[in-house]
């Protein structure tokens, strides 16, 4: 009696959670936001009590230390396996190239510029951060001077975005490539607005569509097309595209988290075991980002036992 009682509980908890991540932290939060607070409900979902603890703590440390990655770091580290040094390497060395700027902005007003200007050449992904450090300065020049970089580095990637629009051939798959490649970074970016993230979305599917038109089975076509629905809130068409995804290539583990997160998200327990399990069968644990390798075992713990 006691233990269907506190498999009750454990349902009822889980459900709760749901609840108040669809109603209460969805329709708030976005990127990388979204993926700290999803990271944290899953861990209190598969460890009542101990995960919104530890949620509640770690979330504090990186809102303290100004770090959007302090509870993905952490899935890493926790795991105690053995790290893959070459991404480890390319990982110090963008790290020690953004560190700077932080510090950077609490020097004189030369050092900020010279800071802000280091963003010309940094990852796309990287800029949103810092850039909105230098727009909420309480110096004027420094808010003005990372507007301009803003500006500068909108412009440089709308011109890039046009120039591979340019470039497409429709009977030649290899050339629209490079639109969609080049238009999902600059829908990471944070440059965007809504009207122009809107905008984005539209040529990325337009030229999506016309690779699917080609193949419906190209990995680029089902994996860009399948988050841009789960994105736009087309749920039933980044499930089929998902589950297309990891049908056509299994050895890809984009099919699979999409789905983890959706039927996680929406509570759908059945469809998340035979998920795990087909992933389970095609990809090694090493093969699956280090961000979501820790949920994703422990969820398969939970579904187990």
């Amino acid at each position: 009696m006691t233990g269907w009682l506190l498999v009750a509980l454990f349902v009822l908890h889980a459900i709760l959670l749901i609840i108040v991540y669809r109603l209460v932290v969805l329709p708030r939060t976005e990127g990388e936001q979204r993926g700290i607070w999803l990271s944290i409900f899953l861990l209190s979902a598969v460890i009542p009590i101990i995960g919104e603890l530890f949620g509640i703590v770690a979330y504090g440390i990186s809102r303290r230390f100004a770090s959007s990655k302090t509870l993905l770091d952490y899935d890493e580290y926790i795991t105690f396996e053995a790290v893959n040094l070459e991404r480890l390497q390319q990982q110090a060395k963008e790290d020690l190239d953004l560190v700077p700027l932080t510090e950077g902005l609490q020097m004189d007003g030369k050092k900020r510029k010279q800071s802000i200007t280091q963003l010309m050449s940094t990852p796309l992904s990287n800029t949103e951060e810092y850039l909105t450090l230098g727009l909420e300065h309480e110096d004027t020049e420094t808010v003005h001077y990372a507007a301009t970089v803003r500006n500068t580095l909108f412009d440089r990637y709308e011109l890039l975005l046009k120039q591979r629009v340019a470039q497409v051939n429709e009977e030649r798959p290899e050339t629209i490539y490079p639109v969609i490649e080049t238009g999902m970074s600059f829908l990471d970016s944070g440059l965007l607005d809504q009207d122009m993230q809107h905008r984005i979305e539209s040529l990325v599917m337009t030229h999506l569509d016309q690779l699917g038109e080609q193949d419906e089975t190209d990995l680029m076509y089902l994996r860009t097309k399948a988050r841009l629905s789960f994105r736009s809130g087309a749920f039933e068409t980044g499930v089929r595209l998902a589950e297309a995804l990891t049908l056509h290539h299994p050895q890809v583990a984009d099919g699979y988290i999409m789905l983890i997160e959706h039927h996680m998200t929406n509570g759908d327990w059945a469809s998340l075991r035979p998920t795990l399990d087909w992933l389970r069968q095609n990809i090694s644990m090493q093969d699956v980002p280090e961000d979501y390798r820790f949920v994703i075992q422990q969820l398969e713990g939970a579904i187990h036992e």
